[in-house]
């Protein structure tokens, strides 16, 4: 809106929206919400890259009390929308409140109510939620001369709404503004309270709180971790066990493509394959990850939504969690027999998502002392979509077809981040009118340079040249122009994944106190694990390895040894590192549990 006196833009006008149902409850946070809790504390002021928006640009236009109402009954129904999530004595937990009151901001539509809905929502998500004093849920409208509202502009907080929860939650909103005829208009919504609450036998957080502490919760937890010790038992300990590259500071880049392609020849190789889209991208972000980083085996977490029921696909709540996939990436075969070999094992993932995250962590940290390594899982990948998006309802895409599909993609760069806890994530979303949005997030330390674009287009590239033709898993790299990372001759690889012995000798000379130490292979076969040399002949091989794991976490290309030897002394000067070999020895132990 704009000042009558000055001519410039107006303090918004803001609607008041009142609730009110009859009890109020509290309970822990989800497992999902746990997650995300987490992730947002360390985020920060940044976590407002979390935030869900959305403008919506109305069919008709209604009057400012319908929009009030439906809002309001969506609000008394969902606990979500009425929820604050507080710290309690260190504990997270979600208090659902009885009463209260929405802010529905009120702009000008300037006769161009999708403009400004988009300005909006831009506005409402730019700062993260305080979720201790704010709703989880930002809204704004835009009206039009006539004061009507011809578009609203919605943001959720990720630690209340996942993809699957936000959409839900807008077709419930649009279900409620178009579903009866208008109302005459009025200044203020029927007052709160005046009807029944209509959120009876609606899926509300608490109850899948509770089921989650329940015998039954606790028993699919127990199969969920035994999948993530399994996984876990020889799984490399990091994607990203590569050479670092330097980085300015703003080291994480953002790739989107809007690509029709990419839906196009995902859903015909899913059919052809028997498969699903998310098994089809997610056989591709493998490879090309592998490909680059020289892997037998991939290790991911897929963020999986699980919406399997009815009441899991009506709750309006974070529920997504990580599942872990760790498997044998196929080699010698081609695409399509990869995608059918991936199937299995992300099924497997995603079935045993359900499980308690802070167990998860016990887990993984027990499983990676005992292998001696710190694991960094920090490669993720996001399938989006709901349902059958982009299900195969013609005759197949040719190569003419597909060429001229690519014609219309769109690639943008988003602006860097300082920081992420990821270090590669693939996402895929429906963008609508048959694009998929195809999205990555690279760590450029360990993917550098334009990296991230040849990823990113490559994946469309191999989408349409395995509908077309045979695509070796092997020809990957040449197809789509990627070259692999190279490791100098400083680098080993052993059983936790790729090394660099020099580091693991630094690590090892930290732990022991500043000594001379030599890390050697411990046998002459590739991947036979290493041995650490220390001239102290005091050092007690057990407790240096307990030292050497307190090290570990946030490092990569290390792991600890496999054993310890402790000398005498060190080899003269000049003798070679062989000659630790050879010198008294005070002590042996081993790096691993016998």
């Amino acid at each position: 809106m704009r000042d009558a006196t000055t001519g410039g833009p107006a303090d918004p006008a803001v609607l008041d929206l009142p609730f009110a149902v009859d009890e109020a409850a509290s309970g822990p946070l989800t497992w999902a919400q746990s997650v995300m809790w987490d992730a947002m504390q360390w985020f920060g002021k940044e976590a407002n890259q979390f935030n869900i928006g959305q403008p919506l640009v109305l069919a008709e236009p209604v009057g400012q009390a319908r929009l009030l109402a439906a809002l309001r009954g969506l609000v008394e129904a969902h606990q979500t929308l009425r929820t604050r999530y507080v710290a309690r004595s260190g504990q997270p937990r979600q208090e659902v409140h009885a009463s209260g009151s929405y802010d529905v901001v009120v702009a000008d539509g300037h006769d161009d109510p999708a403009r400004v809905a988009e300005e909006l929502a831009g506005r409402l998500a730019e700062t993260a939620f305080d979720h201790e004093a704010e709703w989880p849920l930002r809204v704004g409208c835009v009206v039009d001369g006539d004061g009507r509202v011809a578009a609203v502009a919605l943001v959720g907080s990720h630690l209340a709404f996942d993809g699957w929860a936000f959409h839900t939650f807008v077709d419930l909103l649009l279900a409620g503004l178009t579903g009866e005829p208008d109302q005459p208009e009025q200044t203020s919504p029927p007052p709160a309270g005046a009807e029944p609450p209509a959120g009876e036998g609606v899926p509300q957080a608490l109850e899948q709180a509770a089921f989650e502490g329940s015998p039954a919760g606790q028993q699919q937890s127990r199969l969920g971790l035994r999948h993530w010790e399994q996984g876990l038992s020889a799984a490399p300990a990091s994607m990203f066990d590569l050479p670092r590259a330097a980085t300015g500071d703003q080291p994480i880049e953002r790739h989107l493509l809007d690509s029709t392609a990419v839906a196009a020849a995902a859903a015909t190789l899913a059919a052809r394959t028997r498969t699903s889209f998310s098994t089809v991208l997610l056989c591709l972000t493998t490879l090309v990850l592998t490909a680059y980083n020289g892997h037998d085996t991939a290790v991911l977490k897929l963020i999986t939504g699980n919406r399997l029921d009815r009441r899991s696909r009506d709750l309006i709540a974070l529920n997504t969690l990580d599942a872990l996939l760790a498997f044998t990436v196929p080699r010698d075969v081609d695409l399509l027999t990869a995608i059918r070999q991936t199937h299995r094992p992300a099924f497997d993932a995603y079935r045993r998502a359900q499980c308690d995250p802070r167990a998860v962590r016990t887990v993984v940290e027990e499983v990676g002392r005992r292998r001696g390594v710190s694991f960094d899982l920090s490669t993720y990948f996001n399938n989006g979509h709901r349902g059958n998006d982009w299900a195969v309802t013609g005759p197949e895409p040719g190569p003419d077809r597909l060429a001229e599909l690519r014609a219309g993609s769109r690639y943008t760069r988003l602006d860097p981040l300082p920081r992420s806890d990821m270090k590669f994530m693939v996402a895929a979303s429906n963008a609508g009118e048959g694009v998929c949005r195809l999205g990555l997030l690279v760590d450029t330390t360990y993917l550098p340079g334009a990296l991230g674009e040849t990823i990113v287009r490559g994946i469309e590239t191999l989408l349409c040249d395995a509908v077309a033709d045979e695509v070796g898993v092997a020809e990957i790299p040449g197809r789509i122009g990627l070259t692999p990372a190279v490791r100098g001759a400083d680098w080993a690889r052993t059983p936790a994944g790729w090394v660099r012995p020099a580091d693991v000798a630094e690590l090892v000379r930290e732990a022991a106190g500043g000594v001379e130490v030599a890390v050697l292979a411990a046998g002459p076969a590739p991947g036979t694990g290493l041995t650490a040399y220390v001239a102290d002949a005091s050092a007690v091989p057990e407790e240096l390895h307990r030292r050497v794991l307190d090290l570990l976490p946030g490092r990569t290309g290390v792991a600890a040894p496999d054993g310890y030897v402790a000398c005498v002394a060190a080899p003269p000067a000049g003798a070679g590192p062989d000659a630790w070999r050879g010198v008294p020895v005070a002590a042996r132990g081993p790096g691993r549990p016998a």
